[in-house]
């Protein structure tokens, strides 16, 4: 109990810091960013956060159509704090998403999104006819199946980035048991490859997996927006 009790600790603490610490770099950011002058040449500090900014809004607008600028915000907060908190083991910290009720929590928030987008885009008839399968015959059979299946999105996506983290660190323990003292020169290149690669790529999964749920929501007309 003690240990769980310590672990859990050390999260909140990861948690808490990373909140502050990107919060505070987002503030300083904004400042600089207010005193570029668009007329001149773009900072090469700058040219990083437009190509990440683009590529969130280029993904938003194909997908999501007209009210993408309703969603982009979201992708990219959601894409920067995933990274962060995937990665953070490499600062020595405990890594947030591999708690998960931290993961529910965000998948909760993309599970909400899915609906009122499937509500305001589709009206209430339409999101409710979604649950109906397109077979008249088993249309009625098919809406418990369609119910769970929509439940399930929230679960399925905070266990896939959990179950992704968490096999990191219990290989990096395995490795520190195997190896004892041999594991110095090799947990560096294996945190490194874990951490940041592996930690990247389970945010992008995250992040555009919310994307696609969202858009099979999106009424295919608001799709054609350019």
């Amino acid at each position: 109990m003690d240990y769980l009790r310590n672990d859990l600790s050390g999260q909140v603490k990861s948690l808490i810091g990373i909140t502050i610490v990107l919060s505070i770099i987002c503030i300083i950011i904004g400042h600089f960013i207010k005193k570029v002058d668009p007329t001149k040449k773009t900072p090469l500090w700058l040219v990083p956060l437009i190509f990440i900014v683009d590529l969130i809004n280029s993904f938003a607008k194909s997908n999501i159509g007209k009210r993408w600028k309703s969603y982009a915000p979201y992708f990219l907060a959601l894409a920067i704090y995933l990274f962060v908190a995937n990665t953070c083991g490499i600062f020595a910290m405990d890594n947030p998403t591999s708690y998960i009720v931290l993961n529910f929590g965000l998948a909760l928030i993309t599970f909400f999104l899915v609906q009122i987008t499937g509500i305001v885009s589709l009206g209430i008839g339409g999101y409710l006819g979604g649950f109906v399968g397109p077979v008249k015959p088993m249309a009625f059979i098919m809406i418990p199946i369609n119910i769970v299946s929509e439940l399930t999105l929230p679960i399925s996506l905070s266990l896939r980035l959990l179950g992704n983290i968490v096999s990191g660190a219990v290989l990096g323990i395995m490795i520190k048991g195997l190896l004892v003292w041999w594991a110095i020169p090799i947990l560096p290149v294996f945190n490194a490859i874990f951490d940041i690669a592996f930690g990247l790529i389970q945010c992008f999964v995250f992040v555009i997996l919310t994307i696609i749920n969202i858009s099979q929501k999106v009424d295919d007309k608001e799709k054609l927006y350019a």
